[in-house]
């Protein structure tokens, strides 16, 4: 017959899981509470790519984020855990263009309204497929407040920064320097763009000066571009060219005069000191044009061929062929005057590998000195904290060496731009129109073609999903924790930070944390391209969700990259199944009509109990507190699997109190609730006594413990240390049911217990030295024949030559002068700490070789 508390036989997660969170989503559980004493609590989601699966990396991240809303609910806090995704513009375009390919098809078989739909379709199918993932991981989000970076309030909320922006100056748009890819037909921001060093040349040109026979020698890694030249710079302090500064000389090929400038720019160490001046295709040589008023010739377009700019010859040319035929070109005309190897750093675009090539076209760009300042501040100052705090200096220095933000991008998927701009350059933001046409006093605007930056949208998330202004905002905003990868701080979280204080004046989060990478099981980044990503759906199958979770975070700390080790996940699948049955043990214990009354201890090994967990609990909160969830987790581990399991559910076979089996048990699901929230909740079920879920559980307080208690635990503990003296004997020594013989009376009393413990046959009092013993160090001894005493006295004497010898090897090479100089300070401590363990080892060794001697 079954009883009343009772689980299955084993733990199977399919089949509480799905169920589980059915559960607790229907109940509302995961809404903030609605009582306005509750102190806000918020977490949002970093909103995942809404163009692909999930990867351990979102796991991660939204198992961290979930353990802390999870505990803050627990703790009687509104917590508000608001989940969304991101319509990640170019990166979502780049996928669908992809699977066009593979189709036969490309972006330019389709008008824009067209590939637009197309692509909102595919978003939305995977978006859904995204959140069902996101549930089976056990995210606590609220999905009634669910978001994506294309709702209308996100667009709306969008518009009005930008609107914001313009209005007081900070946006503008203009012809600048930005980073392109021919390829996928867009600019980047700085951050876009990775740099490699690639091998490649360094030609040395011929520019004739005019009316002279000198001419100047400029170095160059791309010669094509020389075809846009607009003047040859030098060093203002370069005694070399002072000479030559104002006066005009020959382009080669195009047969142009160009003027010599002189500019701080300019490298004197670089090549010969002088340098050619493209300000249409190279970022610096774009200001130094500004500085001297030089025009821009564009000689590469955006579809990266040779423009009607360049000579005849070479119009319509890649750059690649370009370069080859204008070095030919150079030869020809005796201007090139020699070739070298070179190895230098080149940009490349981050998704497709095309040289990334710096255009002049016009852009929206937002001027970030004024808001870095403000952001700069504001961290100063302490209103925002970065977990790890190593990362705050490494924000600071990106905001003070910020430059203007690119937000234009030339692609479909995204947030149009509200511009509109006439034939005569005229240009009107209006954030209301929706159509691509705008008639304004007899005149016709078009509509700007472009679409925002994603990461300008995304750069507002806690605006945006709180829907600023507004009664959710004015309770959750500031939101209280932004966990995100560390790889995205600059893209994303210092964004977060400016546009938060510039529109609302207050910081957007009060914590960072920043998770490190989860890198592949060979410490690699995973990768699509690579085909090393982990998918964290079989792993669920496989293991189920709470063992997932649990791997996840062990040992793993804030903003470290760390490879993942499936074998976590497995030890943490059998850590959920020896809670499971300690679970079944202990209900097991309870009689049917059991009710649980406060924990009273009749025995050492109850106070013990309370005592250890008492300790845990306090430990345990202060580690979430301080983000340190590994540490949490092997807590847990600890008091579950080796003092709950290993010691008192044996002690109390010897003696039973059932309300400290409850109580034990009670407190580790509580605890554990918010890293493993599956198996703690379907265990709860079935315990005693319990109104409602465990996810809305109180979490427990630890007390200061009396007096009394912790002197009776102090009794367990000694005999703790003789059982496990005795253990580590009879296993040395390979002795079965060993007979204990102990001076101490209190031992005695507990001797049925302490022999069951140390699987010995019997512990007797005894008189000290009476009789061949084994020495524990402890108030107990094990009754022993001579051969035994002899041979683990010879034991321990191999074991004490054996740590002399090398206690000694220890001691002369710190003794050598020229080691304790020459090695590496690490590698010297490191010699200090192991001669004091081995002296400490030999102080031991020589004690229990003493006990030996009675």
């Amino acid at each position: 017959m079954k009883k009343q508390f009772e689980l299955d036989k084993a733990y199977d997660p399919a089949k509480y899981e799905g169920r589980i969170y059915k559960q607790w989503e229907q109940s509302g559980a995961f809404q903030p509470s609605s009582n306005p004493k509750a102190p806000a609590y918020t977490i949002l989601m970093p909103p995942p790519n809404a163009n692909d699966d999930l990867h351990l990396g979102h796991t991660l991240s939204t198992t961290i984020e979930d353990i802390l809303i999870r505990y803050a609910r627990m703790n009687g806090k509104a917590a508000l855990f608001l989940p969304g995704s991101d319509h990640a513009g170019f990166e979502t375009q780049v996928v669908f263009e992809r699977k066009l390919n593979a189709k036969g098809k490309s972006r330019f078989d389709f008008s824009r309204e067209e590939l637009y739909r197309q692509i909102w379709d595919y978003v939305q199918a995977n978006k859904s497929s995204m959140e069902d993932q996101q549930r089976h991981i056990g995210a606590s989000a609220d999905w009634t407040r669910e978001t994506f970076t294309l709702d209308p309030h996100v667009i709306r909320r969008a518009y009005e920064t930008f609107q914001k922006l313009y209005d007081d100056g900070l946006l503008y748009r203009g012809q600048r320097i930005v980073n392109y890819c021919t390829f996928h037909g867009t600019s980047f921001s700085d951050l876009e763009v990775t740099y490699q060093e690639d091998a490649g040349h360094l030609w040395h040109l011929r520019y004739p000066v005019e009316g002279s026979e000198e001419a100047i020698e400029v170095a160059t890694t791309r010669p094509e571009t020389m075809l846009g030249d607009t003047a040859v710079a030098v060093h203002p302090d370069d005694d070399h060219y002072q000479h030559l500064v104002g006066r005009m000389v020959r382009l080669p090929i195009t047969n142009r005069l160009i003027p010599v400038v002189a500019d701080t720019a300019v490298d004197p160490a670089f090549g010969t000191g002088a340098v050619k001046v493209t300000p249409a295709h190279d970022p610096t040589d774009f200001e130094i044009g500004e500085r001297h008023n030089l025009p821009h010739i564009q000689i590469i377009g955006t579809d990266g061929k040779i423009t009607v700019e360049a000579p005849a010859e070479f119009r319509g040319q890649t750059v690649a062929a370009a370069r080859a035929a204008v070095v030919k070109a150079l030869e020809t005309a005796d201007a090139l005057i020699k070739t070298e190897d070179y190895t230098h750093s080149v940009g490349h675009c981050y998704k497709c590998g095309t040289v990334i090539e710096p255009l002049v076209i016009d852009q929206w760009l937002v001027r970030m000195k004024p808001l870095a300042a403000d952001a700069m501040r504001a961290i100063e100052d302490g209103q925002v904290r970065i977990v790890p705090e190593s990362k705050t200096r490494v924000l600071a220095t990106w905001l003070e060496n910020i430059r203007d933000w690119n937000i234009s991008r030339q692609i479909v998927w995204g947030i149009r731009i509200p511009a509109f701009f006439s034939e005569d350059g005229d240009i009107v933001i209006d954030i209301h129109e929706q159509s691509d046409t705008l008639i304004r006093h007899g005149k016709t605007y078009r509509r700007d073609s472009d679409t925002f930056d994603t990461w300008f949208s995304s750069g507002q998330w806690p605006l945006a999903t709180l829907k600023f202004p507004s009664p959710d905002s004015q309770r959750f905003y500031p939101t209280s924790v932004m966990e995100t990868g560390a790889d995205i701080i600059f893209f994303w979280v210092a964004r977060m930070i400016m546009l938060g204080l510039y529109v609302t004046g207050e910081v957007p989060f009060r914590t960072v944390y920043l998770h490190g990478l989860v890198l592949d099981p060979h410490g690699k980044k995973m990768s699509k391209s690579k085909g090393n990503v982990i998918a964290p759906q079989p792993l669920i199958e496989k293991y189920g969700a709470d063992a997932m979770r649990l791997g996840l975070i062990a040992n793993r700390t804030a903003g470290m990259n760390q490879g993942f080790e499936e074998k976590r996940v497995e030890g943490y699948r059998n850590f959920c199944n020896k809670l499971w049955n300690v679970a079944r043990f202990t209900l097991a214990q309870l009689p049917d009509d059991y009710s649980p009354t406060r924990p009273e201890p009749k025995t050492p090994a109850d106070a013990w109990m309370l005592a250890r967990v008492n300790d845990t609990v306090r430990e345990v909160t202060k580690a979430i507190d301080d983000y340190r969830f590994s540490e949490a987790g092997q807590l847990i581990y600890s008091l579950l699997w080796d003092d709950f399991a290993d010691w008192y559910i044996e002690a109390s076979k010897v003696e039973q109190n059932p309300n400290i089996l409850y109580h034990t048990l009670s407190t580790i699901l509580t605890i554990l609730h918010p890293m493993a929230p599956f198996v703690t909740e379907a265990i709860w079920e079935a315990m005693p006594a319990k109104d409602g879920q465990l996810i809305a559980a109180p979490w427990p307080q630890a007390v200061k413990p009396s007096s009394e208690l912790l002197r009776h635990a102090a009794e367990f503990d000694a005999l703790k240390a003789v059982v496990q003296a005795v253990r580590t004997i009879t296993a040395e020594e390979q002795l079965a049911k060993p007979t204990i013989l102990t001076t101490d009376t209190t031992l005695a009393k507990s001797s049925e217990l302490i022999t069951r413990l140390a699987r010995a046959a019997e512990l007797k009092h005894a008189e000290q030295g009476s009789g061949l013993y084994l020495s524990t160090t402890t108030p107990a001894w094990i009754a022993a024949t001579p051969e035994q005493v002899g041979a683990r006295k010879h034991r321990l004497e191999q074991q004490r030559a054996e740590k002399q010898a090398y206690l000694e090897s220890l001691a002369a090479r710190l003794a050598n002068e020229a080691y304790v100089k020459s090695a590496p300070a690490q590698v010297v401590q490191d010699t200090r700490d192991r001669r004091e363990e081995t002296l400490m080892l030999l102080s031991k060794l020589n004690e229990q070789l003493a006990a030996l001697e009675h």
